[in-house]
C-alpha cells in the first residue's frame, strides 16, 4: 500500500474530485488460453510514490502483492508513467507526508498529464508484448488512474486499429473513475475540473467490443461508486484496500465481464 499520508490522499482525492446501474456481472466466453500459451499481464499501478526498479525508473506497487501471491514474475509486465497528480502528489508522495515536505510534487506532472503520459506508455507496451509474444493473451489492468488508463487503453485496442487480436485480451479495472453509472467520470462531465490540471474524463464504455473487461468497485469508494456524496469519506478507508486484498484475489480471474461489488476485505459483496 502506498505510504501517503492521510493528509496527502486527502488533497489527491481533492484534485480528482474537482477532475473528475449497476446490472448483473455477464460471463463472456473464457478468455483463457491453452494451457501451455503465455500469458503477459500489462500493469498500471495507481497514484502515488514511485521508485527506480530495473527497467522502470517510476514502477509503483499497486501490483507488487499480488505478483508475489501469484507468483507471475516476468508474466507482470509493469507500465512505466508518473503516477503523479502534482502539485498535489509527485515521486516521493504528497506535497505535505506528515512531517515532510516533498517539493517534488510542485513540479510533478499534472493528473491530465500523467495520465496521457500514462497513456501512450500502456498502449506500446502492450502493443510491444504482442510483437514480441504474438500468441500470448494479454491482461490490460489498472488501479485508480491507472484503471483510468487501463479503460482507455481497452478502448482503442477494442476499436481495432492495434493489431492485437481481440480474442487475446481481456481486462481487469479497479477503482475505475470512469465506471459506467457510478464512477466519478460519470457523475461529473467530461471535460470539467481544473484545465490543463485534473479533468474529468466522462465515463467510460460497458461494452469493449467483445473484449471482456471486469470492474472491480468496493462499495462506497467515491472513485467507482459515487451513487450518494456521503460516500465521499470512503476515500481515506476504502480507496487503499486494493493492492492489499482487492487485487491479489481477483486478477488471476478470467473470462468475466460487468462490475463487481467488493467489501474492504475483498470478500464479494
Amino acid at each position: 500500500m502506498s505510504s501517503t499520508s492521510r493528509l496527502a490522499r486527502a488533497v489527491g482525492v481533492a484534485a480528482t474530485t474537482a477532475a473528475l446501474a449497476v446490472g448483473t456481472a455477464v460471463a463472456f466466453p473464457s478468455a483463457a488460453q491453452a494451457a501451455d500459451a503465455e500469458h503477459y499481464y500489462i500493469q498500471i499501478g495507481g497514484t502515488g510514490p514511485t521508485k527506480s526498479r530495473p527497467g522502470c525508473d517510476t514502477a509503483t506497487d499497486s501490483y507488487d502483492r499480488a505478483n508475489q501471491a501469484l507468483n507471475l514474475g516476468s508474466s507482470a509486465v509493469p507500465v512505466c508513467y508518473p503516477a503523479s497528480a502534482g502539485p498535489l502528489i509527485g515521486p516521493h508522495g504528497g506535497l505535505v507526508d506528515g512531517l515532510n515536505v516533498n517539493p517534488d510534487a510542485l513540479t510533478a506532472p499534472t493528473y491530465d498529464s500523467s495520465v496521457q503520459k500514462g497513456y501512450q506508455a500502456a498502449l506500446e507496451t502492450a502493443k510491444e508484448t504482442h510483437r514480441r509474444h504474438p500468441a500470448a493473451h494479454l491482461t490490460i489492468t489498472g488501479y485508480s488512474q491507472g484503471a483510468q488508463i487501463a479503460d482507455e487503453v481497452l478502448q482503442t485496442i477494442a476499436a481495432g486499429s492495434t493489431g492485437i487480436p481481440l480474442s487475446q485480451v481481456d481486462g481487469v479495472l479497479y477503482a475505475d473513475p470512469m465506471q459506467p453509472d457510478t464512477g466519478l467520470g460519470a457523475k461529473i462531465p467530461k471535460g470539467v475540473g481544473i484545465p490543463g490540471v485534473a479533468t474529468s474524463p466522462g465515463v467510460g464504455p460497458a461494452e469493449f467490443n467483445g473484449i471482456p473487461v471486469a470492474r472491480y468497485c468496493i462499495t462506497a469508494d467515491p472513485v467507482c461508486d459515487l451513487r450518494s456524496p456521503l460516500n465521499a469519506p470512503g476515500y481515506f478507508n476504502l480507496h487503499w484496500k486494493y493492492p492489499e486484498f482487492v487485487i491479489p484475489q481477483t486478477l488471476a480471474e478470467h473470462g468475466t465481464h460487468g462490475v463487481y461489488w467488493r467489501k474492504a476485505d475483498g470478500s464479494a459483496e
